[in-house]
C-alpha cells in the first residue's frame, strides 16, 4: 500500500510543481527580448522556459498513454524520438498505482482451479439462477508459476498464457519485483507468477457451454467461468456457433508451469439432450488456432499441463485475405496448379547454368497467400479431387447410356462434395451416395478412388461464395442459359473477375471454350495459353454467340447437346462455350442473348451485368448493407466471391513469369567470357570448416538439428519456417518479415520466441536468435543449413568444380527441396525451392558426365540418380542416365530410360530437347536417322 502512495504522489508532484514553477519563476516577457543580442541572457532563460513546458508535456502525454493503456487492458503502440524512457519510467509508476486493481481491470484474469495432483480437481458450483449472475473468484494463496528462459518476454508470456500479448500487465501485478521497471528484460531463471492462465477452445458442431466446462473443468455447472471470460463475444450463452474460438480456464499443476505446454485434443461434444443449447448451427468450421490439431510429435497430451501455447495461432488467415480479397481455396488451389504445371515445363526445357526470373517482392506475397489459403492436406488438393468427382459421374453415366442431369447447383463442404440435380439419376458410380435428387461423396472416398480419362460432367461449373464458411455454393452456367448479376452494391467487377479466374485456371479448363468481352484481357492472355479468346466489343461477342448457336442448332442430333458431349469422342466438337461480359450489354444486346441461348440449348451460355429492369433466365442479385456483400439468388442467399483488381493483376503477372522461356545466366555457373577476367574464381573455395551450432536442413523433409534448447510444444513447423526465413533474408526488419510470412505482428511475435527459446545459446551465453536491437534480425553466425554448405562447395561455378566436389554437394541432398513443407506455408520460398532444384541439377548432371568420362559408371549413375531426387523425371539427368546405361551394356534399362523420359514429354505436352532426340535414336536404333 505504500508504495501505491508513494507512486501516486510522485504522479501529481510531477503532473502539478512543473508547471506552477515554470508560471512563477519561468520567462514569460517575451516582448523584451533582443533576439540578435548575443549578451541577451532572457534569451537563454526563453528557451530553456520552452524546453522546461516540452518536458512536463511529454511527461503529461507519457502518463497519459500509460493510464489509458492501463485501463483499456492494452499496450498502446506509440513511438518518438526520446519517448521511450518517459513511457518507460511513467509504466512503472501506473503499474504500481494500479497493481491491486489490475486484475480486475477490463481483461480479468480467470479464476485459477485449484489443484495438488496431475489432474484438476474441479470445484463445484451452484448454476446462478440468472445468466446475470457472475462467478466469484475464490481466493488462492499461490498460482501457478512460470520459469523465465531466454527469449522469453512479458508481452510473448501474455500471449502464451492469456491469449493476448496486451495483458502483460497482469503478469506485473502479480509480480511486485517487475513493477520497478517492467520494461526491463527477464532474467532467464526467474520465477514468475502467472495468475489465471487460459486454453483456446475451438466451437464444434453441437458444443454447449455446459459440454465445453464437463470436457475441460470436469463440471457442467461451472459454464459460467466460461461465458465470463467471453463475453465479448457470447451474447447469449445459450447460443455458440461452430468456429468460435473461446477462453476456457487452464488446469494447472501445483507449482510449475511446464514450459513447453502440450496441447489438449478437444473430442467430439455430445449435444445437450435438451434446450436451445445445440442451436449452434450445421456444420463445423475449424479456426486456425484450434485445438483441435494433434499434438507434436514428442509431446504429451492430457489436462493436466497448460496449453497456453495454443493461443498463438500457427497461421493467420488475415493477411492472406486482405491480399485475395474473397478468392477462395478452391480458385487459390487451381491458380497454384496452373502456375505450378508451367514451372514444371520451364524446368524440363532449362539449359544448364540458367535460370528464370522468379516471384519477388510484392509478388511473392501474392504466391504466399495463395499457398496459406489452400488447405494443408496430403494428397491431390481440393480442386484436383473435385476433377475426378465430375469425370467419375460422367464416364458412369456415359456407361450407362443416359445423359448427365441438369445441375441446379454444387455445395462443396468441409467433409463432403454434393450435387443437388434437378432429376434424380437412375444410377451412381461406386464410392458416390444417391440421395433423392441429390449425388453426394466424402473428400475422403474421392481420394481413394482412381482418376478415369473423360470429359467432366458440367465443364462450366464455378463458384458463385460460400454460404457459411467453409461452404460453397457452385453452379453450372451451362444450366443457366443466360446467369444475369444485377448489381445493387458497385461490386460486381470483382465477383465477374473471380469467375473468371476460376474458369480459366480449373483443372478441366481445356474442355471449356471460353470468350471474355473485357477492357483489360491481360489475366485471359497469361492465363488462357490461347484457349481464351477475348474482345473489346459487346456487338462482336453478341454476333458470334448468335452464329455458334445457328451451327450447332443445325446440326445438332434429336438427343440434344447432352447426348453428344459425354461421348468421348464427340466432346470436343460439342465443347461448353462461355461467353463473360464484363463490359455490360445494353438491353437490346441482353434480349438477342437470351433468345439466342435459352431459345435453343445447344452448350452456348452467358454471364453478365444485367439492368434491374431486366430479367435474365437466372438471376443473381449483388448488395452491399453494413459493409457487408452478399449475392441473393433463386433459392439461397451466400457471401460471393471476389477477384479485386490488384489481386487479378498480381495472378496475371505470375501466370506470366511462369510462361516465360527467357532465361538469364544462374549465379552457381561461370561464365566462359569470364575466364580471363575473374581468374581467383576459378580456383575452388576451400571446403567449409565445420560449425557447432544449430543446423537447418532445407535439401529434403525440413529439419532443424543442433539446438540448444527445449522444443516447443506446438508450431514447430512454423518456427522451422521462421528459421529458415531468417537464414535466407538475413538482417532483415521485423515489418519485413510479417509481410513476406503473411503473419500478423502478435503471432510474429510469440513464434519468434518459441524460437528463440529452441535455439537457445551458445557456450559463451550468446543467443543464437539475439534481440533485434538495431532494428535487423540477424542469427548468429553459428546457425547454418545444408543450402549455405551447397553453395560453398559450389562456389566459383558447378562448371568448375572438380568431381570431389560435386559428389560432396549431392551427399547433402536428401530429397527434393522442402520436401514436407505443408501446403499452407513456405509460398514464400517459391524461388528458394526453384533455384535449390535447379542448381542440384546442374550439379547432378556435371558430375554424371565427369564420373563417365572417367569410366566410374557406378559413381555417374549415383551422381544422376541423387540429382533426380531433387528434379524428378528432368530431361537432361535422364538423358545422362541413358548415356550411362548403355556404356554400361544394359539395354533393358536404356529402353525403360527412353521409355520415361518420352512419357514426361507427353505428359507435359512439350516437345523433347533436340539433343534427347538424336541421343534415344542412336542408343535405341544404333544411328541418327537420314535427314535431308
Amino acid at each position: 500500500m505504500m508504495r501505491r502512495i508513494l507512486a501516486l504522489a510522485a504522479v501529481l508532484a510531477t503532473v502539478v510543481v512543473p508547471p506552477w514553477l515554470l508560471l512563477a519563476w519561468g520567462f514569460t516577457d517575451w516582448s523584451a527580448i533582443g533576439l540578435w543580442s548575443a549578451t541577451d541572457v532572457r534569451v537563454l532563460l526563453g528557451a530553456l522556459t520552452v524546453v522546461g513546458w516540452l518536458a512536463w508535456a511529454v511527461w503529461v502525454a507519457a502518463l497519459g498513454i500509460e493510464f489509458a493503456g492501463a485501463l483499456a487492458g492494452r499496450r498502446v503502440r506509440f513511438t518518438l524520438p526520446g519517448f521511450a524512457l518517459p513511457r518507460a519510467v511513467a509504466s512503472a509508476l501506473v503499474t504500481t498505482i494500479l497493481a491491486s486493481g489490475a486484475a480486475s481491470l477490463a481483461h480479468a484474469a480467470p479464476p485459477p482451479v485449484a489443484s495438488v495432483t496431475q489432474q484438476a480437481v474441479p470445484v463445484a458450483q451452484p448454476r446462478p439462477d440468472s445468466l446475470a449472475q457472475v462467478v466469484e473468484a475464490p481466493a488462492v494463496a499461490a498460482g501457478p508459476t512460470h520459469t523465465v528462459v531466454p527469449g522469453d518476454e512479458l508481452w510473448s508470456l501474455a500471449e502464451r498464457y492469456y491469449g493476448e500479448g496486451a495483458r502483460w500487465r497482469t503478469i506485473v501485478a502479480a509480480n511486485p519485483s517487475l513493477q520497478s521497471d517492467p520494461m526491463a528484460r527477464l532474467v532467464p531463471g526467474t520465477v514468475l507468477s502467472v495468475p489465471g492462465p487460459v486454453v483456446l477452445v475451438t466451437v464444434r458442431t453441437g458444443d454447449t457451454l455446459s459440454g465445453i466446462a464437463r470436457t475441460h473443468l470436469g463440471d457442467p455447472d461451472r459454464w459460467p467461468e466460461i461465458h465470463a471470460l467471453n463475453t465479448a463475444r457470447i451474447a447469449d450463452p445459450d447460443l455458440i456457433l461452430p468456429g468460435w474460438v473461446l477462453k476456457v480456464p487452464m488446469a494447472w499443476q501445483a507449482g510449475e508451469l511446464p514450459d513447453a505446454p502440450a496441447p489438449v485434443p478437444l473430442p467430439e461434444s455430445a449435444p445437450e439432450a435438451a434446450g436451445e443449447d445445440s442451436a449452434a448451427g450445421t456444420g463445423a468450421y475449424t479456426g486456425a488456432a484450434s485445438v483441435d490439431a494433434p499434438a507434436e510429435a514428442g509431446a504429451t497430451t492430457g489436462s493436466a499441463g497448460p496449453t497456453a501455447s495454443l493461443l498463438a495461432p500457427e497461421t493467420d488467415a488475415g493477411p492472406a485475405a486482405g491480399l485475395l480479397g474473397g478468392m477462395t481455396a478452391l480458385s487459390a488451389a487451381a491458380v497454384i496448379g496452373g502456375i505450378g504445371v508451367r514451372r514444371r515445363v520451364q524446368a524440363q526445357a532449362r539449359p544448364l547454368g540458367r535460370r528464370y526470373a522468379q516471384p519477388t517482392g510484392e509478388l511473392s506475397r501474392y504466391e504466399a497467400a495463395l499457398a496459406q489459403t489452400v488447405p494443408a492436406e496430403a494428397g491431390p488438393d481440393r480442386s484436383r479431387l473435385l476433377e475426378r468427382a465430375l469425370r467419375l459421374l460422367a464416364h458412369h453415366w456415359w456407361q450407362a447410356g443416359q445423359p448427365a442431369p441438369t445441375l441446379v447447383h454444387a455445395l462443396v463442404g468441409p467433409d463432403d462434395l454434393e450435387f443437388v440435380l434437378r432429376a434424380q439419376p437412375s444410377s451412381v458410380p461406386d464410392g458416390f451416395t444417391l440421395l433423392g435428387e441429390s449425388v453426394a461423396v466424402r473428400w475422403s472416398m474421392l481420394a481413394t478412388l482412381a482418376d478415369v480419362d473423360h470429359p467432366v460432367a458440367w465443364p462450366a461449373l464455378v463458384t458463385l461464395g460460400e454460404r457459411e464458411p467453409g461452404h460453397l455454393v457452385m453452379v453450372d452456367v451451362m444450366s443457366a442459359g443466360v446467369l444475369g448479376l444485377r448489381d445493387e452494391g458497385g461490386e460486381a467487377s470483382e465477383v465477374l473477375s473471380a469467375m473468371l479466374v476460376e474458369l480459366a485456371c480449373a483443372p478441366w479448363a481445356s474442355e471449356l471454350g471460353l470468350l471474355v468481352v473485357t477492357a483489360d484481357p491481360q489475366f485471359a492472355d497469361a492465363a488462357g495459353e490461347g484457349r481464351i479468346v477475348c474482345d473489346r466489343e459487346v456487338e462482336d461477342a453478341v454476333a458470334t454467340v448468335e452464329r455458334l448457336v445457328r451451327q450447332r442448332s443445325r446440326i445438332m442430333t434429336e438427343g440434344g447437346w447432352d447426348a453428344g458431349r459425354l461421348d468421348p469422342d464427340l466432346a470436343e466438337a460439342w465443347s461448353a462455350q462461355v461467353v463473360l461480359f464484363e463490359v455490360a450489354p445494353d438491353a437490346d444486346q441482353l434480349a438477342r442473348l437470351e433468345a439466342a441461348v435459352s431459345d435453343n440449348p445447344c452448350g452456348v451460355a452467358a454471364v453478365a451485368v444485367v439492368d434491374a429492369a431486366r430479367a435474365t433466365s437466372v438471376d443473381w442479385v449483388l448488395s452491399t448493407s453494413g459493409g457487408v456483400r452478399r449475392l441473393a439468388g433463386p433459392d439461397s442467399e451466400i457471401t460471393p466471391q471476389r477477384v479485386p483488381a490488384g489481386t487479378r493483376r498480381a495472378l496475371a503477372d505470375l501466370y506470366r513469369l511462369a510462361n516465360d522461356a527467357t532465361t538469364e545466366r544462374a549465379p552457381w555457373w561461370q561464365s566462359p567470357s569470364e575466364d580471363d577476367v575473374n581468374i581467383i574464381a576459378l580456383r575452388p573455395v576451400p571446403a567449409p570448416a565445420p560449425k557447432t551450432g544449430p543446423r537447418l536442413n532445407l535439401l529434403g523433409p525440413v529439419e532443424l538439428l543442433g539446438t540448444a534448447g527445449t522444443p516447443p510444444g506446438r508450431a514447430v513447423r512454423q518456427c522451422v519456417e521462421y528459421c529458415a526465413w531468417l537464414l535466407l533474408h538475413p538482417g532483415s526488419t521485423p515489418q519485413q518479415m510479417g509481410a513476406a510470412l503473411l503473419v500478423a505482428d502478435g503471432t510474429r511475435r510469440s513464434n519468434m520466441s518459441r524460437l528463440r527459446t529452441w535455439l537457445g545459446a551458445d557456450a559463451a551465453g550468446d543467443l543464437y536468435l539475439p534481440d533485434a536491437y538495431s532494428g535487423r534480425i540477424q542469427l548468429h553466425d553459428e546457425v547454418t543449413s545444408d543450402w549455405d554448405e551447397l553453395l560453398l562447395l559450389t562456389a566459383g561455378g558447378v562448371n568448375r568444380q572438380p568431381l570431389d566436389r560435386l559428389l560432396a554437394a549431392l551427399e547433402l541432398v536428401r530429397g527434393a527441396p522442402l520436401a514436407d513443407a505443408a501446403p499452407g506455408q513456405w509460398g514464400w520460398a517459391e524461388e528458394f525451392r526453384t533455384d535449390a532444384a535447379a542448381l542440384v541439377r546442374d550439379v547432378g548432371v556435371m558430375a554424371a558426365r565427369a564420373a563417365r568420362e572417367r569410366g566410374d559408371l557406378d559413381t555417374s549413375r549415383w551422381a544422376a540418380n541423387r540429382a533426380l531426387v531433387a528434379a524428378p523425371d528432368d530431361e537432361l539427368l535422364l538423358g545422362e542416365r541413358i548415356r550411362t546405361e548403355h556404356a554400361a551394356g544394359r539395354a533393358d534399362e536404356v529402353e525403360r530410360l527412353v521409355a520415361r523420359v518420352t512419357r514426361t514429354a507427353r505428359t507435359l505436352g512439350v516437345d523433347l530437347l533436340p539433343e534427347t532426340v538424336d541421343l534415344c535414336q542412336e542408343v535405341v536404333e544404333g544411328r541418327l536417322r537420314a535427314r535431308a
